[in-house]
């Protein structure tokens, strides 16, 4: 009797180390395969930083397109002035470029823009300075950019800050209270902090917030001077940083 209570207990103490060493390994596989997916789905590969609800998206969209071809072609050693130089001529030759400038573009002249780059979250003084918009308008830019910055901060995945964009450009779209001129400075700027959000390196909060003091300070000639100032000021901060 001893001998088979022995012998049940042994299996039964078996059964259940066996049982618990592959609940464990099926665990771990299951959680890595999770983290995996996860990661998979925050890869830039495998989402758009386009949203085709913003009808000013064409400026975050040639906004990255002059960066990228830029950043495939600069020189090893260059300076501010010729930066923003061949950040202009690359936008030349996109034929969305010239229709966003409304027959009035002047070029752009470093020691205008080079504050953006020295004064620290220089988007209030780009926001408060421009005389386009109305104080609403102002305020949800602010929202827009400190936001932003919280979530960097914060290490939030770039899909996730995307998306909260995404629903920030709906609120604005359907707002009664905002002008047309209002939203189209807004939409552009969002649209451009989207892109370069995209491409921003991890944890660094700057791609954004000179993406949206660029794209404001620019926005006060039009659309053009937009994408280049904020193209031009992330070009020239990727070489002091």
């Amino acid at each position: 009797m001893k001998k088979l209570l022995s012998l049940s207990l042994f299996l039964s103490l078996t059964f259940l180390s066996c049982s618990t060493d592959e609940d464990i390994e099926m665990e771990a596989s299951q959680s890595n395969a999770s983290a995996s997916i996860n990661h998979k789905k925050e890869n830039p590969g495998n989402w758009s930083p386009q949203n085709a609800a913003n009808p000013y998206d064409q400026a975050g969209i040639l906004y990255r397109q002059i960066l990228e071809q830029y950043n495939a072609n600069v020189p090893t050693t260059t300076t501010p002035s010729q930066i923003i130089f061949d950040i202009e001529s690359i936008a030349n030759g996109f034929s969305d470029f010239a229709p966003m400038k409304n027959n009035s573009y002047s070029p752009i002249a470093y020691n205008n823009i080079s504050w953006i780059l020295t004064t620290e979250e220089s988007y209030h003084i780009a926001i408060s300075n421009n005389n386009n918009l109305s104080i609403t308008a102002k305020n949800q830019l602010e929202t827009l950019a400190s936001t932003l910055i919280q979530m960097i901060d914060a290490q939030t995945t770039s899909k996730s800050i995307h998306d909260y964009i995404v629903g920030f450009e709906a609120s604005i779209s359907s707002s009664t209270v905002l002008t047309a001129t209002d939203k189209k400075t807004i939409l552009t700027s969002s649209s451009i902090a989207r892109h370069a959000n995209y491409q921003r390196k991890k944890g660094r909060r700057w791609d954004i917030h000179h993406g949206i003091t660029g794209a404001v300070y620019g926005d006060n000639e039009n659309m053009a001077k937009a994408v280049t100032t904020a193209a031009s000021i992330s070009a020239i901060g990727n070489t002091i940083n």
